[in-house]
Parts: C-alpha cells; sequence; structure tokens
C-alpha cells in the first residue's frame, strides 16, 4: 500500500463551475486529471535545518510529471534523518519522515505547507491542511517517523534522533579525529561533530563516573563533550545510542538523581538502591520494605553506614568520597570538528579580502601579485602584505 502525502502549492481560486463549488471535490477531481504525476514523495531528501528557515517541500499539481532525486539514473540516496529502530535493528537508522491527519490517523491529508525546520515537524500544531478522508473534519497535521532499514506495518514508528546527520561536509570527530558518517552534531555555539562510536563511549564513560547533569526542565542530559556552554542534548531518545542495557542503567540513573534533586536519600545496600524522601532533619533512615521496593535496611543519612548514634567517623566519610574523572577532549580536534566552520576556514585559508574594495579574492596558487577581479575596481596588491603591489613586495616575497 503507497501512501500519497500531498502538498497544495498556492494557486489562484478556481472557478465554480470547474469545481463544482467545492473546493475539496474540485481538488480530487483535479488530481484524478493527473494520477501519473502523484509519485510517493520521499521527505528525506529535504534537509531540515534545526533553527525555522529553510525550503518547504511543495508538490506542484499544475505539472504533468515530477522528476524524483531517486528516480535520476546514478542518483545516491542521501540521509537527512535518522531514528532509533527499537524493533528489529535495535540501532540508529536512516528514518523516513511521514504525516498523516492528527484526528482519523490517516494518511490523507492535504497540507497548507511543506515543513521547513525540525520545529515544524517535532512541534505540535505547526502545520495544518484539510483531511479528505469521509467524514474527517481534521485539520492539523502530525508528522512521525519510521525506519528505513526494513519494510515496517503502519502502528510501528521510530524515535527521531534530530541532532545527527549524514556527514556531508566531511568533518572529523572532535574525539577520535576520523570522518565518518553519521555523525552527532551538538547543539553548542561551534556545534561541534562526534561520530556515534565515540559518542556511544562518552555517554558509557558519563554514566560510570555518574557525571550526567539534571536538568530540572530537560532532564538528565550531557552537554557538549568539550565543554561548551548551554549545550545539553534537548532530545533524550539520543541515548538510546546506548544500547538496552545501558539505557536502562541510563534511566535508572536518571530516577535517582532526581529524587536526590528533591532532597531525598538512596538506600545504599547493594542490590537494592530504593529512593527514600524522609523529613528534612531526620538522621535515622529506614529503607521500609513494601511492594516489592526496599530492603528494611537501617542506615545513617549521612555517612550511608549501618545507624549509629553520635558524630560518623571521618574516615567512613573518606571512604565514602570518589575521584570523578572528566572526559578529555584535544584542543586542536575541537577547533576542527566545528560543523559550521569547515566552509569558513575553507574561504578564510584560501580568500583575502580586496584592500582597495574588500571584495574576496582567492588564490589558487601562483605569485603574490594579486589583481582584484571585479571590473569597477582592478587593484592590484599584495597577498603577503596586503598592499598595493610595489617593487619591495616583488623583491621580498614575490613569490613563497
Amino acid at each position: 500500500l503507497n501512501i500519497v502525502h500531498i502538498v497544495q502549492s498556492p494557486q489562484k481560486s478556481p472557478n465554480k463551475d470547474e469545481t463544482g463549488g467545492n473546493c475539496a471535490g474540485g481538488m480530487l477531481k483535479a488530481l484524478e486529471r493527473e494520477t501519473e504525476s502523484l509519485t510517493r514523495i520521499d521527505l528525506s531528501t529535504s534537509i531540515l535545518p534545526s533553527l525555522s528557515a529553510g525550503l518547504a517541500v511543495i508538490l506542484d499539481t499544475t505539472k504533468p510529471s515530477i522528476s524524483l532525486p531517486f528516480e535520476k539514473s546514478g542518483a545516491s540516496s542521501y540521509n537527512s534523518f535518522y531514528v532509533f529502530c527499537k524493533s528489529s535493528c535495535q540501532s540508529v537508522k536512516p528514518g523516513k519522515l511521514r504525516v498523516r491527519c492528527s484526528e482519523c490517523k490517516q494518511g490523507t491529508l492535504t497540507l497548507a505547507r511543506g515543513p521547513s525546520c525540525w520545529d515544524d515537524v517535532l512541534m505540535p500544531n505547526r502545520i495544518r491542511g484539510v483531511c479528505q478522508s469521509q467524514r474527517c473534519n481534521g485539520n492539523v497535521a502530525e508528522f512521525y517517523f519510521k525506519c528505513g532499514a526494513h519494510p515496517t506495518s503502519d502502528s510501528e514508528t521510530s524515535v527521531s534522533l534530530n541532532l545527527v546527520t549524514t556527514n556531508s561536509r566531511y568533518i572529523t570527530c572532535i574525539t577520535c579525529t576520523d570522518i565518518r558518517s553519521p555523525v552527532l552534531v551538538f547543539q553548542c555555539m561551534h556545534r561541534h561533530v562526534i561520530c556515534l562510536d565515540c559518542f556511544h563511549l562518552y555517554c558509557v564513560t558519563m554514566l560510570n563516573d555518574r557525571q550526567f547533569i539534571h536538568d530540572p526542565e530537560l532532564g538528565y542530559s550531557l552537554p557538549c563533550v568539550a565543554g561548551c556552554p548551554d549545550s545539553l542534548i534537548k532530545e533524550l531518545h539520543h541515548f538510546r545510542i546506548l544500547g538496552e542495557e545501558q539505557y536502562n542503567r541510563y534511566q535508572r540513573y536518571a530516577a535517582e538523581e532526581c529524587v536526590l534533586q528533591m532532597g531525598g536519600v538512596l538506600c545504599p545496600t547493594p542490590g537494592c538502591g530504593a529512593g527514600l524522601l524522609p523529613e528534612p532533619g531526620v538522621k535515622k533512615i529506614v529503607c521500609e520494605p513494601g511492594n516489592g521496593i526496599g530492603c528494611g535496611f537501617v542506615f545513617c543519612r549521612e555517612c550511608k553506614e549501618e545507624y549509629h548514634e553520635g558524630e560518623c567517623s571521618s574516615l567512613l566519610s573518606l571512604q565514602g568520597a570518589i575521584a570523578q574523572k572528566g572526559y578529555v577532549v584535544d584542543e586542536h580536534a575541537a577547533m576542527q570538528a566545528r560543523w559550521e566552520e569547515a566552509s569558513r576556514e575553507t574561504i578564510k585559508k584560501t580568500t583575502k579580502p580586496c584592500p582597495n574594495c574588500n571584495i574576496p579574492v582567492e588564490k589558487n596558487g601562483g605569485c603574490m601579485h594579486m589583481k582584484c577581479p571585479r571590473p569597477q575596481c582592478r587593484f592590484e596588491w599584495c597577498w603577503n602584505c596586503s598592499l598595493e603591489w610595489n617593487r619591495t613586495c616583488m623583491g621580498d616575497h614575490w613569490f613563497d
């Protein structure tokens, strides 16, 4: 069964006699006249940026045929969307973006416009349309993702990983410095790039050291591996890359951290770890057994040892102190692993502004004698010292 998603392009209202006085009916008649143009659109070929800017995918029904990227001979597939497939794959796979009516859950919604950014897809009620199903008045689009690695049922969906993308810019990983794909791009100022294997190692290392950060709004998350400010991962499903066993441990630690942030304590008995919320100032804590939770251990709130009267032993307190290790990133590797900086660095290395008109001028070889390509300028200058070309430049550094 092929699902056709239609995006109606803006156009003038047709005459009433052509549509029979009904806009939806007229649209259906128009679609019947041009059934050959309604090929299933694969929205994964559209690059959706993280910010609200980009090119919407519009299906122009006025043209007799549409040439799709995957129909062209020799065209290689390009995936902008990645998901974590929880069913058969249990790993990160290319994803397929789909849309349906939020009311009847059918793929029969005519969209007013195509999605142009991740906010359009992830946030509800962003895009509207008209549902063509009978007895359905739905007008809100609901986007979802499917795993592109295997056939799926209608009810089988996957979690989108909006920070994972194809490494189309060939950026080196901030940790191993290899160029790999796909990669995860952190939401920091520099948009640092890390390959998925190194991201997995980063998560496991920080999980072992309990270095995850509990944010009241986001939850249990990690910042950019380089320690950039305001870079916590907002979509926590990215931590499914840990794998099932480690992800379950991540969820347990997150619940425990939540208890601690609320002023509670964790039972120190090995194998128990129940979260307890005693009254403030109470030193004697009882891990009450009940409902399969709790072991009955009575312990001191301060030193987490078996309950005792008087002061806690300083030796026990020192033994409980564990040095936490950070995840160290090479500074040079961090400079090279910037997603947005790749094109800027290329321009910076191969171009300089003309000293007369400031237009960027590229040098791809030859001597230091430059001539501005701008017809209105044609200023002759020295690439090395950015001064007007002179006899000193010829004598000192005509070529490198």
